[in-house]
């Protein structure tokens, strides 16, 4: 059975650039996840908390600084297809500009800047072109995925993670104070020296600088999509901006580190969904309904029971990637898990929206939840402390997923979407956790349990391919 599952993987478009994004994800988006053994010895809590501050505001600052430019570059692909290249070079270099305003804008108010974002202002200016430059391997990295070229996607990834992990401990070895200037400025050498390199790449593939019709094709869907970005920001990092405000870095530190810990989860989301979308479009475009409906079937079925086991395994990968100042975020984990599964179900029905070019319905879904968030969190975090910020994440996922269901229901007039596995796989997920907490401490029982989830999976791949799930793509 073995041998059959890679010989169909192994001719599967859809699964096996799936599983190459995976692996991609984790080095290139997933950084912050497989460095926590290494820089949570390295750091202390409030450093840590320096550290992942940071991160939070330079994920913000590469949505505004670049107008969210590279949500453009898949649906281009479709719609631009005898000039992508060109295509490609116009919108990067139209990047540029914006660039250009936040960089001086930045240096005017750098003082004023420092104060809002709780940062020290020596980081300010670095913060403002890491952004920028993280933005264009986010763009060529997009390019490379819509063309299944995963080779490429790899090489970036993972060259560019042993870069930063190396040169960030040796900075941090050098110096006795302020160790979190060290892993920022790791990060901010080698972004910026592959963006550099990218950059000058799509521009001379490209050769085009100045093209108005590709400006406002790209800025008519990426402009509405920027408050659905910056929410989603404020979905994911505001609770650690308050925890900062009010608690302090240690518990900032703390809390980061259990969302690193859980945002397992939205890596493998990440990846999945790379390989996804593109798939998604071409079967949107030759109306294969029935083909979607049946992978999508197959598709949150294995999310499902991938969730259940890392929600499981949680406990041990705390102790193993951790000193024991951080296990106290042990306990926030599984919610965070679940959060990034909401995050993964509202996404089938967005990447629909987004196929329609409704981005303005995406942005408005996200920004209603962005501000449901901050203010749960007002609420709730100075009383409750930072246990409260990763409830008041879930529940914002939650009402997220309902908002774009109802919608995506609503445009597809019910053709799309089968209600019932949405509704049994969160009744799956809610099962787990209960039973996580149960048996949090009887690893034993927990571990029964994997094993019997393990022969779930077994089993139900074993039946798909019979089925024909692992089809080629047509």
């Amino acid at each position: 059975m073995i041998k059959t599952i890679i010989n169909k993987v192994s001719n599967s478009t859809l699964i096996k650039s799936g599983l190459w994004y995976t692996v991609g994800n984790f080095f290139l988006q997933g950084i912050s996840f497989i460095t926590i053994p290494i820089f949570t010895r390295l750091l202390d809590t409030n450093n840590y908390g320096v550290v992942n501050l940071y991160a939070t505001w330079q994920s913000t600052f590469m949505y505004i600084i670049s107008l969210g430019l590279a949500s453009s570059v898949t649906k281009a692909k479709h719609d631009f297809q005898e000039d992508y290249d060109g295509y490609l070079s116009s919108v990067l270099f139209l990047s540029t500009i914006s660039l250009s305003a936040a960089a001086i804008l930045g240096y005017i108010f750098r003082n004023g800047l420092a104060y809002g974002t709780q940062l020290p202002v020596n980081l300010i200016m670095i913060l403002i072109f890491q952004s920028f430059f993280a933005y264009v391997v986010d763009y060529v990295s997009t390019k490379y995925t819509i063309e299944y070229q995963y080779k490429k996607y790899l090489f970036i990834s993972i060259s560019s993670t042993i870069l930063n992990v190396i040169l960030s401990i040796i900075l941090i070895l050098s110096l006795t104070n302020n160790k979190y200037i060290g892993r920022i400025g790791g990060g901010f050498i080698v972004t910026s020296a592959y963006g550099i390199v990218l950059f000058a790449l799509v521009i001379i593939k490209g050769k085009k600088l100045i093209n108005i019709k590709y400006w406002k094709y790209a800025l008519a869907l990426s402009l509405p999509l920027i408050p659905h970005s910056v929410s989603g920001l404020i979905l994911a990092q505001f609770d650690r901006i308050l925890i900062k405000k009010y608690i302090g870095f240690g518990a900032t530190g703390i809390y980061s580190f259990a969302y690193n810990i859980g945002m397992i989860v939205s890596l493998v989301w990440a990846s999945t969904n790379k390989a996804w979308v593109p798939w998604f479009f071409e079967q949107m475009d030759k109306n294969n309904i029935s083909e979607i409906k049946q992978k999508m079937k197959y598709y949150i079925i294995l999310f499902s029971i991938i969730s259940s086991l890392l929600i499981f395994v949680s406990p041990e990968l705390v102790m193993l990637m951790s000193s024991k100042g951080f296990w106290e975020g042990l306990k926030l984990i599984p919610i965070i898990m679940i959060s990034y599964f909401f995050v993964f179900l509202y996404s089938l029905p967005v990447n629909y929206e987004f196929y329609l070019k409704k981005t303005y319905l995406i942005s408005i879904g996200t920004f209603l939840s962005g501000f449901l968030n901050i203010l749960l969190n007002l609420i709730l975090i100075p009383k409750y402390g930072y246990v409260a910020g990763a409830y008041t994440t879930l529940i914002s996922y939650i009402i997220l997923f309902i908002y774009h269901y109802v919608i995506a229901q609503i445009l597809s007039k019910g053709t799309l979407f089968e209600t019932r596995y949405f509704i049994l796989s969160i009744a799956f997920i809610s099962l787990v956790a209960l039973l996580f907490y149960t048996f949090k401490s009887f690893w034993i029982i927990r571990y029964i349990i994997i094993m019997l989830s393990f022969l779930s999976v077994i089993y139900v791949i074993k039946n798909k391919i019979s089925l024909g799930f692992f089809k080629s793509r047509h």
